[in-house]
C-alpha cells in the first residue's frame, strides 16, 4: 500500500498552488504489527514537511502584502533578503524573508526608526511561534525543565530542546502574563448585585539556592472565590516590586471594585492577610482557619486521654475530660470567654496533681504545654474569630482548604522538596505564576488576548 499527500494552497488573490510533500509505503506482506497505520517517526516527518511548506507560502503572502505601503498605497521596493531561523512546534526551519524599504511618505516609523522594514520581526520578534513558547510553559509549570524538553521530543517533530530555553520561555510568558492582566480593562461589578470576595492564603516552602544564604524560600498561594468563579495565584514576595498590586490584578479579575467587602481565611500568620489589606487599600475581614484550630484542640484532647491512662493517676476524671470534650463545641459557637477559663482550669488541676510519680507529672506537664499552646494561639487571634457554626449553616467557608489544595497544585506538586530542586525567588515567581494560569486554564485565553 502506498499513500501520497498532496496539499493545496489558495491565497487571497485567488492563485492555487499544488505541492507534494512525500510518499508512505506500508507493504501488508513485509509489515509487522506494529507497523500497520501511521507511525510516530512517519508522522513526525509529515507534519514537518506540511510546515514548512506553510511557512513557506504564509512568508510569501505576507512579503507581498507588506510591499504596499499603509499611507499611500505605494509599492515599495525590496531592499535585500535575509535569512532567518524559525522555531516552531513541529520543526525549526531556516526561511529567506525579504527586507522592504521605507516608502518616502513616511521616512521614519515611530515603531522601526530608520533602515528596511523586516515584516517577519514583526510577527516573531522571539524567532519562535507563540504556540511553541505555549506549550514549552504549560510543560515546564506541570514537569521539571529536562522532563518537558523530552516529552516535546519524544511526540512532536521539533528541534532538539534545551532544559534552559524551556526555563527562559517560561519565564517569558510568565512576564506576558503579568503584563496583560495588568493592561486589561476591568469592568467594575454594581456594589449591591456583586457579593463578597473570599481570599483563601496559605504558604509553600520550597528548597531556595544556596547563594541566597537561607534554607527555605516562601511562595504566599491561594485561591479568591466569588458566587461563580474562583482564581487561584500564587507568588513571592522578594520577586516581585509590590506583591500587593500583583495581588489587586487577580482580585480585579474576578470584578472587585473599593466598594466590595474582602474576607480573608488563613492560618494566623499576620503577613498573609496584611497583603490582602495592602492590595484592598484598607479593612478586610480576617477570619481564623477552624481546621488549626480543630488540630490545636485535637492535641489537647489526645494529651488528657494520656492523663487519664497513667497508671497511678489519683484525679477525678471528670475534671480533666469534661473540659477537654466540650472546648471543640464552645469554640465553634463563639463561646470564647467560657473555652479560655475552662483551659485556664484545666492547667490549674494539672498543677494540683501530686508531683512524686514522674509519669503523671510528664502527662501533665503535655497537657499544660498543649494548653498553653491553643490559649496563646486564641488570645493572638482574638479579633479573628467567628461563629463558625452559624458561618457553616449558612454554606459559607470556614476553612482555608481550598488554600491548602493550592500548596498542593502549585507549589509542592511542581516545587516540593521531593523534587530535589532548589529555586531562587524569580524562578520560583515564575513558575507559580504560570503554574496558576495553566490549572485555572487561563494561560491560552492570555494567548488569545495577546494576539487580538
Amino acid at each position: 500500500m502506498e499513500v501520497r499527500i498532496i496539499i493545496e494552497t489558495t491565497f487571497e488573490n485567488g492563485t492555487t498552488k499544488v505541492r507534494r510533500l512525500g510518499c508512505l509505503s506500508h507493504p501488508f506482506r513485509r509489515t509487522q504489527p506494529e507497523g500497520f497505520g501511521l507511525l510516530l517517526e512517519d508522522a513526525k516527518t509529515i507534519l514537518g514537511q506540511l510546515q514548512n511548506a506553510i511557512l513557506l507560502d504564509q512568508i510569501k503572502e505576507v512579503s507581498e502584502a507588506s510591499k504596499i505601503c499603509p499611507d499611500c498605497d505605494r509599492v515599495r521596493a525590496i531592499h535585500d533578503y535575509r535569512s532567518r531561523v524559525l522555531d516552531t512546534l513541529f520543526g525549526r526551519f531556516q526561511v529567506k524573508v525579504p527586507r522592504i524599504r521605507r516608502c518616502a511618505c513616511n521616512a521614519r516609523s515611530d515603531v522601526f526608526p530608520g533602515g528596511p522594514l523586516l515584516p517577519l520581526a514583526h510577527f516573531f520578534p522571539d524567532r519562535s511561534t507563540p504556540e511553541l513558547q505555549h506549550v514549552q510553559a504549560e510543560l515546564g509549570a506541570r514537569y521539571s525543565f529536562r522532563d518537558a524538553a523530552r516529552i516535546l521530543e519524544t511526540f512532536l517533530p521539533c528541534a532538539k530542546q534545551v532544559n534552559t530555553s524551556v526555563r527562559d520561555r517560561l519565564g517569558r510568558v510568565a512576564r506576558e502574563i503579568d503584563d496583560i492582566e495588568q493592561t486589561e480593562p476591568v469592568v467594575a461589578a454594581v456594589a449591591e448585585d456583586a457579593p463578597a470576595l473570599t481570599v483563601f492564603l496559605d504558604g509553600a516552602h520550597i528548597r531556595r539556592r544556596p547563594e541566597y544564604q537561607k534554607r527555605h524560600l516562601d511562595v504566599v498561594v491561594g485561591k479568591i472565590k466569588s458566587h461563580d468563579k474562583c482564581r487561584r495565584f500564587g507568588l513571592v514576595q522578594q520577586a516581585v516590586l509590590s506583591p500587593a498590586s500583583q495581588l489587586r490584578q487577580d482580585l480585579r479579575a474576578l470584578g472587585w471594585d473599593h466598594r466590595q467587602t474582602v474576607t480573608v481565611i488563613s492560618d494566623g500568620e499576620p503577613t498573609l492577610p496584611n497583603l490582602v489589606r495592602d492590595a484592598v487599600g484598607g479593612k478586610v475581614r480576617h477570619i481564623l482557619d477552624w481546621w488549626h484550630i480543630s488540630m490545636r484542640i485535637q492535641h489537647v484532647e489526645n494529651a488528657v486521654k494520656g492523663l487519664l491512662q497513667a497508671r497511678n493517676f489519683s484525679g477525678v476524671s471528670v475534671l480533666f475530660k469534661r473540659p477537654a470534650e466540650t472546648l471543640r463545641w464552645y469554640l465553634w459557637h463563639e463561646q470564647i470567654r467560657t473555652a479560655t477559663t475552662g483551659l485556664q482550669w484545666l492547667m490549674i488541676d494539672c498543677a494540683r496533681l501530686p508531683a512524686d510519680d514522674r509519669v503523671v507529672a510528664e502527662a501533665a506537664g503535655r497537657v499544660q504545654a498543649r494548653c498553653r499552646d491553643l490559649y496563646s494561639y486564641l488570645a493572638n487571634n482574638m479579633d479573628n474569630l467567628t461563629n463558625y457554626g452559624q458561618r457553616h449553616r449558612r454554606g459559607l467557608p470556614i476553612s482555608s482548604s481550598r488554600a491548602e489544595g493550592c500548596v498542593d497544585d502549585i507549589g509542592n506538586t511542581r516545587m516540593g522538596k521531593r523534587r530535589r530542586m532548589r529555586w531562587s525567588p524569580k524562578g520560583a515567581h515564575r513558575v507559580a505564576v504560570v503554574r496558576a494560569a495553566v490549572l485555572d486554564r487561563r494561560l491560552n485565553g492570555a494567548y488569545q488576548r495577546a494576539a487580538a
